[in-house]
């Protein structure tokens, strides 16, 4: 029986009674659902027994898998990206302004961002190197009534190359500029499952307001940003081995921390695919 324990009044939800795997019964699988669209991210503890097949085979039963084309993948399963936060890994990351460190949802640079990502713990460092999730409706209601008025027509600008550009050739950052173009999405986007606004910028991946002077603009995302960095709206995870993390990526941002000095981290995610935005 799944067994759910809130970890705060707004966001995060620790599960147990569920071995997770591709195996799970539908009724299982619309629970687990279920609370994710409730509590935004959910954790999984020992769940020790986890292959990367598993880990797959768990993320088909939510939607198509993705694959990213900046980040390296597991050499068995395209659909899994490898984090590798390490000594020997640092070089391509020090290319990009963009690292540990900032609150974002993951690929806001593609037309139909993700629903959610499922990231297991493959290694951890001796100490440090958590990760935080902010609840974006929260963000949003916070914002004073004229505000929300004010931000709630506009549009933003979102683009892989802030974060990803410098970290590869010219030749592949022209070739995937084609492929990738940048992307507009409403500042306030509409959870598709429950109609709830939804402030929707992120610092690594979101340029400019559309139609507004660059100054204003970076002001006001400015200000936008620093919602996500309010602790009344997020929760915190201490990685454990056999940890799994499962987030609603429509509903929330989140940080890792880069606080484990010479240590190495080494997650795995999988990522669901999403719909457009509205």
């Amino acid at each position: 029986m799944i067994t759910l324990t809130p970890l705060t009044s707004r966001i995060g939800c620790e599960v147990s009674g569920v071995a997770i795997s591709g195996d799970l019964v539908p009724d299982a699988v619309g629970d687990i659902r279920k609370a994710l669209i409730e509590h935004k991210v959910l954790f999984f503890r020992d769940q020790h027994h986890l292959t990367p097949a598993d880990h797959v085979a768990f993320g088909k039963l939510f939607g198509e898998l993705e694959s990213h084309p900046f980040i390296g993948a597991h050499p068995n399963h395209p659909e899994l990206v490898v984090l590798n936060r390490s000594p020997e890994a640092k070089t391509a990351r020090s290319r990009s302004p963009y690292g540990e460190n900032f609150w974002h949802s993951d690929v806001s640079w593609r037309a139909e961002p993700s629903f959610g990502s499922i990231l297991r713990a493959r290694e951890i460092p001796p100490v440090g190197g958590d990760t935080l999730w902010a609840d974006m409706e929260a963000a949003f209601n916070g914002l004073s009534k004229a505000l929300q008025d004010a931000v709630r027509p506009l549009r933003a600008v979102h683009d892989f190359d802030k974060p990803f550009g410098p970290t590869i050739a010219p030749a592949q950052r022209a070739a995937m500029a084609e492929k990738f173009p940048p992307v507009e999405h409403p500042v306030v986007r509409t959870h598709p499952d429950t109609g709830a606004s939804i402030l929707y910028v992120n610092e690594p991946f979101t340029s400019h307001i559309v139609g507004m002077d660059i100054r204003e603009s970076d002001a006001l995302l400015a200000m936008l940003y620093a919602q996500a960095s309010k602790p009344e709206y997020q929760c915190r995870l201490s990685w454990r081995p056999g940890t799994v993390a499962f987030w609603d990526n429509r509903s929330t941002q989140h940080y890792a921390c880069d606080d484990i000095g010479q240590g190495t981290r080494i997650m795995e995610r999988a990522t669901i695919a999403g719909e457009p935005t509205y």
